[in-house]
């Protein structure tokens, strides 16, 4: 099996979540095992704030491969550009 490898600064991984974003949704599971990016929430923060994208996060309930639920984030990007405290 090959595995891809990804650079793994900052940046990089902006880049590479922002081009998921504008064809699909991700939740955090998804950027962790589709991306290679395990800090997920900061890097969305960086492209809401320091980038505008208006990045809104649903709540879901998910299971783990243990069984257990657990709260999941899933990331959407919307048009416009991102306001703090807007819904």
């Amino acid at each position: 099996m090959t595995m891809l490898k990804f650079l793994q600064d900052s940046a990089s991984q902006r880049q590479r979540l922002l081009k998921w974003l504008e064809k699909k949704p991700i939740t955090t599971v998804e950027a962790r095992h589709q991306l290679d990016i395990l800090g997920v929430a900061p890097r969305i923060y960086e492209l809401r704030h320091l980038h505008g994208y208006n990045i809104q996060t649903h709540w879901a309930t998910g299971i783990n491969p243990g069984g257990d639920e657990h709260r999941l984030a899933q990331y959407v990007l919307l048009p416009g550009k991102y306001e703090k405290g807007a819904k």
